[in-house]
């Protein structure tokens, strides 16, 4: 199968390359800046595309591996060029916009919202990539690409868009949200103080936001401000984190542990 992946020279996109190159595929990729995409390819041993219409010329398969800040730009870039017998994905981590730009602008070939939901250090194997099929031929595709995806090792749900971005308001948008939070507060409390002498609970923790600052600022300011249901999910977190502080401040012990227990119970029923 020839493969375009267009943003080839980011993080994912260079992700998806190796991953295909791997298993057999045609694979070119694209970029901004055709100097760095030629470097990028050489090293994966692909091949580089000095445009994105250039790359998906006789491609069966085109990703669209960009910041959603670019998404709409290039999807209109492509779109008359793109041939029935194509099929286009998304890998952005939101679904409803990028799935209606790209009903409203590809007229030709079948589309499919789609979003790893993994980061570019992860290995294939047991990760979970999520699709978003919403009509009669996304859903023959989405069936035949779930083969494929399986076959790789992944473990494939489908979600129409607006549940995808309801989940991912939960799950990544708040997650990023304690991690900067997190982040900021030991910022003001000069934690390197207490680097050599923590626990490991604290250095687990410690990992985790340094993640999250170290990932795109880009990509995470639309994470927080651009997926419709984050406020209301951060408002939640905030207010259960004043909950706890009064009950810390008040010293109510027996209700204290009586909530830790219950989450505890409500945690580990949660399957993986």
């Amino acid at each position: 199968m020839k493969i375009a992946i267009i943003g080839g020279s980011g993080e994912m996109g260079e992700w998806f390359a190796r991953l295909l190159k791997k298993k057999g595929h045609d694979v070119i990729i694209s970029g901004r800046h055709y100097g760095k995409v030629l470097k990028k390819a050489r090293s994966l041993g692909v091949k580089a595309a000095r445009n994105n219409t250039e790359a998906i010329d006789g491609a069966d398969l085109v990703i669209v591996s960009v910041l959603m800040s670019s998404f709409k730009d290039v999807i209109i870039e492509i779109a008359p060029c793109l041939k029935e017998s194509q099929t286009v994905i998304d890998v952005t981590s939101v679904k409803e916009l990028p799935v209606r730009i790209m009903h409203k602008y590809i007229r030709k070939s079948t589309v499919l919202g789609t979003h790893p939901m993994f980061g570019p250090s992860a290995e294939a194997m047991g990760q979970n990539f999520i699709l978003t099929p919403t009509t009669k031929a996304e859903r023959r595709v989405a069936k035949d690409f779930a083969l494929l995806l399986k076959g790789y090792g992944f473990r494939v749900h489908i979600l129409s868009p607006q549940k995808h971005d309801e989940m991912i308001g939960a799950i990544l948008s708040l997650t990023h949200f304690v991690g900067l939070v997190t982040a900021d507060t030991w910022k003001e409390l000069r934690i390197e103080r207490y680097i050599n002498t923590s626990s490991t609970s604290f250095r687990f923790l410690l990992q985790f936001a340094k993640s999250v600052v170290d990932s795109s600022p880009e990509l995470y300011s639309y994470l927080q401000m651009d997926v419709p249901n984050v406020n209301a999910v951060e408002k939640k977190f905030i207010n259960n984190a004043e909950a706890w502080s009064r009950m810390v401040a008040k010293r109510q012990r027996s209700s204290f542990k009586k909530k830790m227990r219950l989450l505890s119970d409500y945690l580990n029923g949660l399957a993986d």
